[in-house]
Formats: structure tokens, sequence, C-alpha cells
């Protein structure tokens, strides 16, 4: 019996048969990949939700933390103003307003810087100082010092206007440094001329309302 071979290809070796077992290691990475991906890109969508909220949620516990400093700063503010020693309720009311950027810088976890404070106080305090009153902060002392040399009209006067112009200037640096702060600022990157509008906005509201304590809820909360 004669047996047929097949006839030896170009390079003189056999014919090679597929393996099957090879061609199905090779192709499952490949199948494999979008199956991978389609899992990676599940998993970041479920995570995104999460992640906003939580910073939804720390930004919320800032902004209500934010609020409760400045009421706090306010009424302190307020109490320094019926102090009847001339010079020393300038003093402690500045010692409050600075107190409540320290707090603020806290709250968010800004470096506090007592020189830029101080300056920025009296930058904004110049824009709400009436315009006769052109030593700003030294102008308004020297006005209120004269009046306390003025039997009851002095103390009248003074208590009739000067807890309520402490409480709405206090209102007004904290809501500033709220927003500035809560908008990634810092005490190096705070310019007063681009918050004076807003600075007003915030003390005439103060001064606009009822009484000297802002409302119990936040802004952005109320938001």
């Amino acid at each position: 019996m004669v047996i047929k071979k097949d006839p030896p290809t170009g390079d003189g070796a056999a014919p090679s048969t597929p393996d099957p077992v090879v061609e199905t290691t090779a192709a499952a990475p490949e199948a494999a990949a979008p199956a991978v991906a389609e899992s990676v890109d599940a998993a970041a969508s479920e995570a995104a939700p999460e992640a906003v909220a939580s910073e939804a949620t720390v930004d919320g516990e800032r902004a209500r933390h934010a609020h409760t400093v400045i009421r706090n700063h306010v009424l302190l503010s307020a109490a320094a103003g019926v102090i009847p020693v001339t010079f020393v309720d300038t003093a402690a009311a500045a010692v409050v307003q600075l107190r409540l950027l320290k707090e603020l810088s806290d709250v968010y976890g800004v470096s506090f810087r007592a020189d830029i404070g101080r300056s920025a106080v009296g930058a904004l305090l110049a824009s709400v100082t009436p315009a006769l009153l052109s030593g700003g902060f030294l102008g308004s002392t020297v006005v209120n010092a004269a009046l306390n040399r003025v039997p009851v009209v002095g103390t009248v006067t003074r208590l009739a206007t000067q807890p309520l112009f402490n409480a709405a200037f206090t209102y007004a640096l904290g809501k500033v440094f709220q927003q500035h702060f809560a908008s990634g600022g810092t005490f190096l990157t705070f310019d007063p001329e681009k918050v004076k509008t807003y600075f007003r906005e915030k003390y005439d509201e103060l001064r606009r309302r009822k009484g000297v304590v802002p409302d119990a809820a936040p802004e952005a909360v109320a938001a």
C-alpha cells in the first residue's frame, strides 16, 4: 500500500495547524478590555455624585460655622459700642473685628495675617465713613470724644449710634471675608477695592434691620 504524503512547503517545513488554545488565550485580553473599561467608567460614575455630595456637605458646614462666628462677633462689637470710656470702646471693637477674621480664617483653613487684617479693616472703614470725616477712623473717634464731653447729649447720641455702627461694620466685614475665603482666597489675595460694593451692601443690610442680630440661618444654607 502506498501512502501519499503532503508535499513540503516552500521552506521545507510541514504546514502548521493553528492551536485553538493559543488563539483563545491571545484573544481573551482584547475581549476583556472593553469590559474592564466599562467597569471603571461605571465605578467613576457612581463615585462622582458621592464626591460632589461630600464637597457640598463640607461647604455647607463651613457656611454654618462661619455664620455663627460672624453672629457672635456682631454681638460683641455692638456691646463694645456702649463702653463709656473714650478710645477703650474703639480698641475693644478693633480687637473683636480682628478676632473675627482670625476665626473665619480657621474655618476655611487659611493662614491668618494680622497685619493684612488690620489694613483691610481700615480700608473698608474708610468706605463707610462720612465724607466730612475725611480722617477716617481718627475722625470718627475725635467726634465721639467731643460728644462724650457734652453731658447727657453725648451719652444718648453715642448709645443710639455706636452699637449699630459697630454691628453693621462687623457684619459686613465678616460677610466679605467669608465670601473671599469660600472662593479660595487668602489674606494675600484680598483686595479691598474689589469688595467695597458688596461690603457696602452688607453694611446697609444690617443697618436697615430691626436690631443688630443677623438672621439665624446663613444665606448659603437657605439658598
